[in-house]
């Protein structure tokens, strides 16, 4: 690393080894491009993730910039990097680079070059711990980002049969691959992973194609933008903002729903961004033939995108979601061990998406003392009913329900009288659960199955309970009616 250039970036002054001198300008030039940059941004964004950067050194020949945290950094790379960059080389009669690094997670050759550059307005966190490069461009697996959640990368998203499309799709549009339109809709209830997804795509871009401008803006974040804009009557920096990208994600889409103003302007931008040639990739919570509070242009505008649904993880997905986490918390706090039986614990007791899944686990380190002790069964029993309430007690008709769906049969099968194999085992399966968890009788179960006897009932639980235990495919087939009972149940049936 050349060391000959270094800033200090309170007095702006540059040293070589211990030496201080007063003749290089690089503090001077960065005075100057904030200056400029607050001539050209929005109060709110200045305000936010430019006034709080740091000019650090220069280092083989670039200028290198600080984020105080990965949320600034990643928002100053995603929406002002090459504004930045433009502007210092403007500037700067050597015309260098810019280039940005996250302060809390930057490498030891960066943060050995000048004390905590914040030293005089805030204390700074200490960064957790490295972790290694990957080697092949893309930020590390095991990073962590400002929350101490796994950086939202590719590597780190659980792929599975209710994502897998939904992913292959976003991977094409990172490698700069055709996908058939310009605009592309991911939806899928709350909590399945679409931000992730959307995370992801602008990591993947902004690691290997610097030649892309990627822009992300939450929904809210547009029209906190937009307002601000219009009361200030000028709205040119948010348009400027969002035409510069080459790839514009627009996460949570749906609140936009019903504020007609703010639609429009967003659907110009996105109109904009495409017929010059961009990429749109939206994320919401319902189909494009479900939204609704949309006007016509804007459904138009959906209908005519690639659509792509990211659904509830399966059983395997969910159980690698928390396998995950807990290592990757592990990897930092050694006493936090999650037991095969723990995992199985919060799989079955926590029946939502991935993200309460996660917050399960969040929890559990916080009741184990931010990760510093052992997590117990009494912990984790209470984040379970906390998390979850009461556990609701499944209907006669839900447990037909998820036989028919695990077996492929329909009611009046289950109904019939029916004497062939495939029809009467998992009628069998389904009258065992029945007793099993639903807490009805033996004569209410019976009536439910085309008005049979109660010992019809009790003869189909005595022949399953006997045999579970030796026949893994019995087992297994009751374990996965279990599933799609509480899947079921997750999704609001009754």
């Amino acid at each position: 690393m050349d060391r000959n250039t270094l800033f200090d970036s309170e007095h702006g002054v540059e040293f070589s080894g211990t030496d201080k001198v007063n003749n290089l300008p690089g503090q001077a030039i960065w005075t100057q491009v904030r200056e400029k940059l607050a001539t050209v941004l929005n109060a709110t964004d200045y305000d936010r993730w430019i006034e709080d950067l740091r000019l650090i050194a220069e280092v083989d020949g670039e200028m290198v910039i600080a984020a105080r945290d990965p949320l600034a950094y990643d928002r100053v790379v995603a929406e002002h990097k090459r504004l930045i960059q433009r502007t210092w080389r403007e500037l700067d009669p050597a015309r260098r680079g810019i280039r940005l690094e996250c302060w809390r997670n930057a490498r030891t050759e960066i943060r050995d070059l000048v004390s905590d550059p914040w030293a005089e307005t805030a204390v700074v966190s200490q960064p957790e711990p490295a972790i290694a490069d990957s080697g092949d461009g893309e930020k590390p697996t095991g990073a962590f980002n400002a929350s101490g959640a796994p950086e939202m990368t590719f590597e780190t998203l659980v792929v599975g049969q209710s994502n897998e499309i939904a992913v292959q799709l976003a991977q094409r549009v990172a490698a700069g691959q055709t996908v058939g339109t310009s605009t592309t809709l991911i939806y899928g209830r709350q909590g399945t992973g679409k931000t992730h997804l959307l995370m992801a795509l602008k990591n993947r871009v902004e690691a290997r194609d610097s030649d892309r401008v990627v822009v992300y803006l939450t929904a809210e974040e547009f029209m906190s933008a937009y307002h601000d804009g219009v009361k200030a009557r000028d709205t040119s920096g948010l348009k400027r903002r969002l035409r510069s990208a080459t790839l514009l994600l627009i996460d949570d889409l749906h609140r936009i729903a019903g504020k007609p103003g703010t639609e429009t302007e967003l659907y110009q931008n996105i109109r904009e961004v495409t017929g010059n040639g961009g990429q749109v990739v939206l994320a919401g919570d319902e189909a494009p033939g479900d939204v609704t509070g949309f006007g016509p242009r804007m459904r138009a505008e959906l209908k005519g995108s690639i659509a792509v649904e990211v659904g509830l993880p399966d059983a395997d997905m969910r159980r690698e979601i928390l396998v995950r986490l807990a290592a990757h918390i592990e990897a930092g706090h050694p006493d936090f061990v999650l037991t095969d039986e723990m995992i199985t614990r919060i799989n079955a007791g926590i029946r939502g998406p991935g993200r309460e899944l996660t917050g399960a686990i969040w929890s559990l380190y916080t009741e184990a003392g931010f990760g510093d002790r052992a997590p117990t069964l009494d912990m984790l029993d209470r984040v379970i009913r906390r998390h979850q309430g009461e556990i609701k007690v499944p209907t006669i008709e839900l447990v037909k329900r998820a036989t028919m769906k695990v077996f492929n049969i329909s009611k009046s099968d289950l109904e019939s009288p029916c004497k062939a194999r495939a029809v009467v085992y998992p009628r069998q399966v389904a009258m065992y659960l029945c007793r099993e968890k639903t807490g009805k009788s033996l004569p209410q179960i019976g009536h439910s199955f085309g008005k049979r006897d109660h010992t019809t009932i009790l003869y189909a639980h005595r022949k399953v309970t006997k045999n579970i235990a030796t026949d893994p495919e019995l087992a297994g087939d009751i374990a996965r009616v279990t599933e799609a009972i509480f899947e079921l149940q997750a999704a609001g049936a009754n």
